[in-house]
Parts: C-alpha cells; structure tokens; sequence
C-alpha cells in the first residue's frame, strides 16, 4: 500500500502539469487504483512513498456527442456515469456495470480504468472495439483528459471466469460497425486486451499460464468464446 505524502488538488489543468512535473507524484481521480501497486499509474515509479494530485476539481467529467458517431468521455467520468447513460453503446454500459461493484464504480473512472491498464478487463477490451482514442496534455502526456468512442454499431461479448462475479480468465468482445465490419478483442490472453483478427482469432497467441489455466487452456477459451461473439454478431 503506498504512503501518501502530500495531497494537492489543484484548480486548473496547468496547476495539475506542474504539480505532475515533480517527483513520486501520482494522479488521483476516483482513488480506488491507487493502493493497487501491481500495475504504475501514469508518471508512477512504484515508490512506497507517493503524494498524491487529485484531479477531481478540474473538470473533466461528463459525457459528450463529438459528431461523426464519436462520444467524448471525459477522464474522471465514473463507470457508474457510464451505465447510467442512455448516449454510451450497449455493450459499454454492460461491462461498465460487470466491471466492479456498484459501490466503486460510483468512485472508478474511465481515466483511472485507461491509466491502469487492467490488462483482463472486458471493458477495457469493449473500448477497443470501440475505436476508443485518448486525449493527454502535458509535455510528456502526464495528464489523461478524456477517451473518445465510436458509438456505432452491434456488440456482443462471452467469457469464461471462475465465478459469475469474477473477472473473466479468458473474454471475447466484438463489434459489428455500421459497415458491417467486425472489430473483436481478447482479454486474458497477453499483458493487456487486444485486437485480433476476427478469421483467425487465435492466431499466434501464447498467453503466459498462471494457477487459472494454462497457455492451451486460454486459447482454447480464446477459440470457443470468439466463435459465439462472432455468431452472435452474425445473426445481428
């Protein structure tokens, strides 16, 4: 658990890009990654000993039309914020709302999600799909801003995990755009989710094994799970 220091909040962006400039410091939106110390925050060098920037005052909450089917969400939007909004894709709330109970994601962003790179979240994998873009200010990209997302289209999802809670040890997560492209991702099987090739899904992965299952077991997931995303979209 890292020891905090100091706590800033700053009033403007410009504050906040200072006040990032300096050492050990960490960004704290909605504060449930900060004690997660297996995975850095943006400009974290894992020390024991951090001060903390909360960005909470700047601003960058809230959800937008951004034309051309685009939506704009900014950072410190709450995954709760999420699942409450008739403008964000099906398929995004859904996973927003499997993503953590409901008493953190009313505390959970979007920024903190990006940031901390959860590596087998399916709605980090559902952003992907999504064309999702990130927006970052500051000489060295210090400070996420906002995640924009296409919003066309039909997605579907599978996975497998140990308990209907848990989260999942192998996903598949696929959007049919409005051309009738298929954009589909995996989770669980590399460091972070990741597009695949919707005719060869499995192609050349080797996800590590762990106590949850092995290398074969995961592709095996892998094939299973992007063969009913894919029906699923097909019948659509």
């Amino acid at each position: 658990m890292a020891k905090a220091l100091a706590y800033h909040r700053p009033d403007t962006i410009e504050e906040a890009l200072e006040l990032l400039a300096g050492p050990n410091r960490v960004v704290l939106a909605g504060g449930t990654k900060l004690n997660d110390r297996t995975r850095g925050l943006p400009g974290d060098p894992l020390e024991d000993e951090v001060e903390v920037v909360d960005i909470q005052a700047l601003g960058l909450d809230g959800i937008q039309a951004a034309g051309d089917d685009r939506l704009t969400i900014g950072a410190a939007t709450t995954l709760q914020a999420l699942v409450d909004s008739d403008a964000v894709p099906d398929l995004i709330r859904e996973l927003a709302r499997a993503e953590l109970p409901s008493t953190l994601r009313n505390s959970a962003t979007i920024g903190g999600l990006v940031a901390a790179g959860q590596g087998e979240s399916p709605l980090q994998a559902a952003l992907l799909v999504h064309g999702a873009g990130a927006t970052r200010v500051g000489p060295n990209d210090e400070l996420l801003t906002a995640v924009s997302i296409s919003t066309g289209g039909v997605g579907a999802w599978s996975g497998t995990g140990r308990t209907p809670a848990d989260t999942p040890i192998v996903s598949a997560v696929g959007r049919k755009d409005a051309d009738g492209v298929i954009h589909l991702a995996l989770t669980g099987v590399a460091a972070a989710p990741m597009l695949v090739d919707s005719a060869d899904p499995t192609g050349g992965l080797a996800p590590p094994a762990d106590f949850r299952g092995s290398t074969e077991y995961r592709i095996e997931l892998a094939r299973i799970h992007s063969q009913r995303v894919l029906a699923e979209l097909a019948a659509d």
